[in-house]
């Protein structure tokens, strides 16, 4: 089975180059691109097609909501995980209404991440409110 296909979209370089690594290496995913704004992330979500795609909820030029938005607009069966610092607040609800899969802290570990991404890309929401669920 070929190995699931990821877009990382977080402001934070030292992040994305962390969680390459930890989605390459624990996870067996590839990843196909990095953006560090909502711009580049609809730009690459509509180049690249990933399977999945790891989304920081604030970001500069245009944030990880409107990303959503836009690339939902696009392709509605798009497959999208918020990994924000924002636990437990309205950015889970509004990450949903926006059409977000599941809603992660980025205080999860990485064998939590790595479910998530799989249940996720195998069809899986994460309801009450798109959180995945505790170990």
């Amino acid at each position: 089975m070929p190995p699931i296909r990821v877009l990382l979209a977080d402001d934070h370089r030292l992040f994305r180059q962390g969680l390459r690594q930890l989605c390459e290496i624990k996870g067996g995913f590839l990843v196909v691109g990095e953006a560090e704004n909502g711009e580049q992330a609809v730009r690459l979500a509509r180049q690249l097609k990933p399977d999945v795609i790891l989304m920081d909820i604030r970001m500069p030029l245009m944030n990880g909501l409107e990303a959503i938005l836009l690339i939902r607009q696009e392709n509605p069966a798009a497959r999208i995980i918020i990994l924000s610092m924002y636990p437990q607040d309205r950015r889970e609800r509004d990450a949903s209404g926006a059409g977000a899969n599941a809603y992660l802290t980025k205080v999860i570990d990485v064998q939590e991440l790595v479910r998530t991404v799989r249940a996720v890309h195998g069809g899986e929401t994460f309801p009450n409110p798109y959180r995945a669920p505790k170990v």
